[in-house]
């Protein structure tokens, strides 16, 4: 551990003295301080297949968190570059340990890694990167996500294209599969076009090439090491590891998006169309999704209005959507908009109001409608009925200096039970959560 301590230390000085000696070496970041509460719930609770928003749950739950991360980039003189992010201590404070074992965030040997490293190198209009990428086409469809990468990138002042081949899993652990290379990959092609100052479109297609034959998954078991008395605990322990194989459930086949934004005098638009095929999803039919948002921006005061559905198990990223629904924040409820048990509609009124450079406010008032369908997926007979939630939620942001601001956010979801879907009889008590968050960025 201390060794990994020394090493990351010596990186940071070495990365800081090198940015100073030449201006192709950089460093970036940011990092932050959370504190979050929750009320009657615990965080990112899925809508699951029998329809269930979640268990009782009554108490106010509160925890301290914290995360810092650094940014390296760095350019050789003909152009190829290096880009990379450290996450350093991405923990929620006492999780790791005790206080009786002195510094307890650190034990678990992860308190510094690789968030994504790539390289680049570029052939004129072409770019070449290859590695561990960080990959956001869209909220609704793909964000955050970091798949080694192999891509290639045209561009010119109005157009993108993009082809990409994703390592997704080696299936190293399964014998037959590593001898026969029966990999999962996925091959996808992205294009933007910038249509005119106001309007941009772009499209992704992909397909994910599943030639596993099977899935291997390890168990460990402790034997004594004392063969002569293996029920003696004094005698010591091994750890055994066991491979279970069972055969693998074949995920093949297309997904895809298309999204525009632009707008129209003081009106913006975005709207998006979404789609992946049933064995991908991992249900009977092939899911969908769409939305569309329209915002006037009125200078301090911008109002915007966005509907949407689901439909047949698509779900949107975790990224996607408000406070309390969607949008992968620490108080979240509902952790994707959509459900893979069958469809869904949502539609949100929102405002965002800069009181000043410094203070600025931001509010939101969403319907949420889930539609569970007994035929969605495998397994699962007999199942109908919907959930209704109403989100209240808003936040209020101050910039304390350049680099530095303080958030509050707060919500609550109201949810209702219709039908056979709330058979266990689970509570439609509301849930209430908050969090403050001091961040800077360097």
């Amino acid at each position: 551990m201390k060794k990994v301590l020394v090493a990351g230390a010596a990186l940071l000085i070495v990365g800081s003295m090198v940015s100073a000696a030449s201006a192709e070496v950089s460093l970036s970041g940011d990092a932050r301080v959370r504190y979050v509460g929750t009320s009657d719930y615990v965080r990112n609770i899925s809508v699951n297949p029998n329809g269930t928003l979640n268990e009782d749950k009554n108490g106010y739950a509160d925890n301290w968190n914290s995360r810092i991360r650094v940014k390296f980039h760095a350019k050789a003189n003909g152009g190829a570059f290096m880009k990379a992010r450290l996450r350093l201590d991405d923990v929620k404070w006492g999780t790791e340990g005790s206080e009786n074992e002195g510094w307890s965030m650190w034990k678990n040997g992860k308190n510094v890694w690789a968030d994504y490293a790539f390289i680049g190198v570029p052939m004129g209009p072409v770019t070449f990167t290859g590695g561990v990428q960080e990959a956001s086409y869209s909220k609704f469809f793909e964000y955050d996500q970091r798949p080694g990468r192999a891509k290639l990138e045209y561009k010119t002042d109005n157009l993108r294209l993009i082809g990409l081949i994703d390592m997704i899993d080696e299936n190293a652990t399964s014998v037959q599969d590593q001898f026969d290379d029966n990999d999962l990959m996925a091959y996808g092609f992205v294009a933007a076009f910038q249509i005119n100052d106001d309007w941009s479109i772009k499209g992704y297609a992909r397909y994910r090439d599943d030639q596993m034959d099977w899935d291997s998954e390890d168990s460990v078991r402790y034997v004594s090491a004392d063969s002569n008395d293996p029920g003696n605990a004094t005698a010591g322990f091994i750890a055994v590891t066991d491979t279970t194989r069972t055969p693998h459930v074949d995920t093949s086949g297309f997904l895809g998006s298309i999204h525009a934004q632009g707008k129209v005098a003081m009106v913006g638009l975005e709207g998006e169309l979404a789609y992946k095929e049933a064995d991908v999803q991992g249900t009977q039919d092939d899911g969908w999704g769409w939305y569309v948002n329209a915002s006037m921006d009125m200078g301090a005061f911008i109002p915007s209005v966005m509907i949407g559905g689901t439909y047949d198990g698509y779900q949107a990223d975790d990224d996607f959507g408000f406070i309390m629904i969607g949008a992968a924040e620490p108080i979240t409820v509902i952790r994707e908009v959509g459900t893979e048990a069958g469809d869904s509609f949502f539609a949100a009124l929102m405002a965002n109001y800069a009181v000043s450079d410094q203070f600025k406010l931001a509010a939101n008032l969403v319907y949420y409608d889930i539609d569970i369908n007994e035929d969605s997926e495998e397994g699962i007979p007999d199942v109908r009925g919907a959930v209704d939630a109403w989100e209240i939620s808003g936040s209020a942001t101050y910039v304390i200096s350049e680099g530095a601001d303080l958030s509050y956010k707060l919500g609550y979801l109201d949810p209702s039970y219709d039908g056979r879907v709330n058979s266990a009889g689970i509570s439609d008590d509301g849930y209430f959560g908050q969090y403050l968050r001091m961040q800077i960025k360097f």
